[in-house]
């Protein structure tokens, strides 16, 4: 398993390194920053509960991963990100129209490794995640400097944003590896709820991380203008409420000064610690999900999976 990410991982990098020198070169650095691989590694491992084909397997964990990039280059001309995993982002450094044309381009180049896989199944998942994605994306833009917004808002969201793509990993992989119904309904809901782990997780991390760990700002998301988890469970925390309610208006950008209070006082409360209650009852759902998998080192990898993605550097 760590061989064949490894072969994907090359693979990539040597892809990009064809490309036009106009996108290749921005997208070479944000594979050089690094990143965690779920994605492929969700494709190959849910193909591998079934009948394991690498070759065949190889483009479509290929393209969910770059589907993932893309999106990472749209959000962040759409957040004004000035840095992604400790690096300018491609709109920081070439400008918001070149990066838009760069996520274009390898949005484009996901769905022709999709098309590899000689599945027009696996190009469809593809396509419906990206469609879902975007949708997402506009709902969210519309709710910006909501802070008042509640959880299952909040709940659509991050399915969008997050659980979204890795459902389709595990849909593919289960389609590559020719699965039975009911282990591919098992596989694509443990997708959903791991991906609500992680997105839960990686919020939490928003407020208690550090801006080394995350290669991000602390507090980005309510500097951009988004309440998640940690905070509204903080807004219904007797001893913050208040706190906040004077720092938060609907409507209002908060200054960095601002925002770092807020930051503060939800780490002050006993907010995130909630919030990675939930992630953990979403890990929990998703390992219940694997009974329908054969036992064997993919269904062990899966379940280590949604342990992972909720201690990460917490």
């Amino acid at each position: 398993m760590v061989a064949d990410l490894a072969t994907i991982e090359a693979a990539l990098r040597e892809e990009i390194r064809r490309d036009p020198t106009e996108v290749s070169a921005p997208m070479a650095d944000l594979f050089a920053a690094g990143g965690k691989r779920v994605r492929p590694a969700l494709v190959l491992l849910s193909a591998r509960c079934g009948h394991y084909d690498l070759g065949r397997v190889t483009p479509a964990a290929m393209a969910v991963e770059l589907t993932h990039a893309a999106t990472l280059v749209h959000d962040d001309v759409i957040d004004r990100s000035p840095v992604r995993r400790g690096r300018p982002t491609v709109a920081a450094s070439l400008g918001d129209e070149p990066a838009i044309v760069v996520g274009d381009f390898y949005f484009a180049k996901a769905y022709e490794h999709a098309a590899r896989t000689d599945s027009t199944e696996v190009v469809g998942i593809l396509a419906r995640a990206v469609m879902e994605i975007c949708a997402g994306e506009v709902r969210q833009q519309a709710i910006r400097y909501r802070y008042s917004t509640g959880v299952e808002e909040y709940m659509q969201r991050i399915e969008a944003k997050t659980a979204t793509l890795l459902t389709a990993c595990c849909d593919i992989g289960a389609v590559l590896g020719v699965l039975p119904d009911v282990q591919r309904s098992a596989l694509h809901a443990y997708g959903r709820l791991l991906g609500l782990a992680f997105q839960i997780a990686d919020d939490v991390l928003d407020y208690l991380g550090s801006e080394g760990e995350m290669g991000k700002p602390i507090g980005q998301d309510v500097t951009e203008g988004f309440a998640t988890l940690p905070l509204m469970i903080a807004r219904e925390d007797k001893r913050v409420s208040g706190r906040l309610q004077g720092v938060l208006e609907d409507g209002r950008k908060l200054s960095i000064q601002d925002a770092q209070a807020v930051v503060e006082i939800v780490r002050e409360s006993n907010a995130p610690q909630r919030a990675i209650a939930q992630a953990e009852d979403c890990a929990r759902q998703a390992r219940e999900q694997l009974r329908a998998i054969d036992a064997g080192e993919a269904r062990d990898a899966l379940e280590a999976l949604t342990g992972y993605v909720v201690t990460r550097k917490l």
